[in-house]
């Protein structure tokens, strides 16, 4: 990569009026990044950019273009991009912390906001359940480094003092935090998921590590889940580069957690760091949102705050929307959850809570989505048939699939397991199925509030529609 971009470009007075990697947005001065993508590449619209009078190409590969406009050649556009559009951004943020992981990004985001709102400190987060800015809107859990910025130099405006927010696999691979500087840096956990981008699970591991690597300054504090398959080989990579971590887990961990008392209602946790001890009471929190939560405690402690001041906090923490999410309870007792789970360790997460919690029988509607990782269907499929009691398999996100065939390898050769393929008739099927104290779960779609088909997303919300059936 060519050393500082920012400097060559000042070096040689070139004026930067504005910042684009869409040749239909760029103006007279502008820098544009011909950015090479998966489905498009931008070096075949340098011309239409030209015609723009930028003040500057920012492309990978040479070309033969008569021009005046100065064109520089970089190892990785993707990453000048994202990097000199943070150099750029002022904003009075005076903290920020990203959390990456296969599971529980978005509940350590939320509960980190909500922890650090119910201090008087105001945070903002961007992720999976949108922003807080009213002006700008993402369907990504990580958005394009342009619109990082401008939420957060919007959020400063509005007198935010920090921003927590979610890295995805996909943004960290294509570089989309490069050069933004984080003052906490999180890993959840890392289990199967998205192979159909990455291809294996070692590209995937290295995708997410990314955000350290890459991300970690002088005094940047990184934290890491212990209690996963991967975290040995995790701590070999991290240690192997020096970069220094603090630990979270059950045993052994700097951060260290672990049930203390457990009633009916309620569950108190131990919480320690260091010698001290600090006892947390949850009620009906499920235990995978309280490792979440206790996550996101280590996380606002480190940011500065006491342990005492949270304790109380964790008695009136509300429901992550769609996490785990009470639907509502039938007449006869029955309850309806909704959960976003669509990974094989999420839905085995979410079921094992759900079978505890359980009188009767546990019931589970679920599917996969489309143009997605295959490998996980038949697996998903043997989570939920050994821990629920009826398994409904119906449509997720089919996308461009058809969904049949998405339905038919998760099933594979099972037999008991119904399927039926419209999602609202399946969660009506199911909620008229309940029995007294049973429990149902419908997984995968969670807080979305829409279903893809084709190219459509069309209206659908698994929480409305599953109170229609109370």
């Amino acid at each position: 990569m060519a050393p500082n971009l920012l400097l060559r470009i000042q070096a040689n007075n070139i004026a930067i009026a504005g910042i684009a990697c869409d040749s239909r947005k760029v103006k007279k001065n502008y820098l544009f990044f011909a950015i090479e993508g998966s489905n498009t590449d931008g070096n075949k619209f340098i011309k239409k950019a030209i015609e723009k009078k930028p003040s500057a190409i920012i492309t990978s590969k040479k070309n033969e273009i008569k021009t005046n406009i100065p064109i520089i050649l970089v190892k990785n556009v993707r990453k000048e991009y994202a990097s000199i559009i943070y150099k750029l951004s002022q904003s009075n943020i005076e903290k920020k912390v990203a959390i990456t992981g296969t599971n529980g990004k978005t509940s350590v985001v939320y509960y980190v906001q909500y922890l650090l709102n119910s201090l008087g400190s105001k945070c903002g987060i961007i992720g999976t359940l949108g922003n807080n800015s009213k002006y700008i809107k993402s369907n990504l859990t990580t958005p394009d480094p342009l619109q990082i910025s401008q939420i957060i130099q919007r959020l400063g405006k509005e007198k935010y003092k920090t921003i927590a927010m979610e890295a995805s696999s996909h943004a960290l691979d294509q570089g989309r935090l490069y050069g933004l500087n984080f003052d906490i840096l999180a890993l959840t956990n890392i289990s199967h998921d998205h192979l159909d981008y990455h291809k294996t699970i070692n590209s995937y591991i290295n995708a997410k590590l990314k955000l350290f690597k890459e991300n970690t300054k002088k005094n940047t504090i990184n934290i890491i889940s212990k209690d996963f398959k991967y975290y040995s080989q995790i701590s070999r990579e991290l240690k192997s580069k020096k970069i220094k971590f603090l630990t979270f887990g059950l045993k052994n961990s700097d951060f260290q957690i672990y049930e203390k008392y457990k009633s009916r209602s309620n569950i108190t946790m131990q919480f320690m760091y260091g010698s001290k001890k600090h006892l947390f009471k949850f009620a009906n929190m499920p235990k995978f949102q309280i490792n979440n939560f206790l996550l996101a405690v280590s996380i606002v402690f480190k940011l500065g705050y006491r342990l005492q001041d949270m304790k109380p906090l964790s008695l009136k923490a509300p429901s992550v929307p769609g996490r785990m999410e009470l639907a509502g309870i039938k007449k006869n007792k029955a309850k309806i959850f909704i959960d976003f789970a669509h990974t094989p360790d999420a839905l085995a997460n979410v079921l094992k809570e759900a079978r505890e919690m359980c009188k009767g029988k546990l019931h589970v509607v679920f599917g996969c989505g489309g143009d997605r990782d295959k490998e996980k269907r038949p697996v998903m499929r043997k989570i939920a048939t050994k821990y629920a009691d009826k398994v409904i398999i119906t449509d997720d996100n089919p996308r461009n699939e058809d969904p049949d065939i998405i339905r038919k390898e998760i099933i594979g050769i099972s037999k008991n397991i119904q399927e039926i393929g419209d999602r609202r008739s399946a969660i009506k099927y199911a909620a008229d199925s309940l029995r007294n104290h049973d429990i149902l779960v419908i997984a995968g779609k969670g807080h979305e509030k829409y279903q893809i088909i084709k190219n459509k997303s069309l209206p659908f919300d698994d929480v409305q529609i599953s109170k229609k059936y109370l």
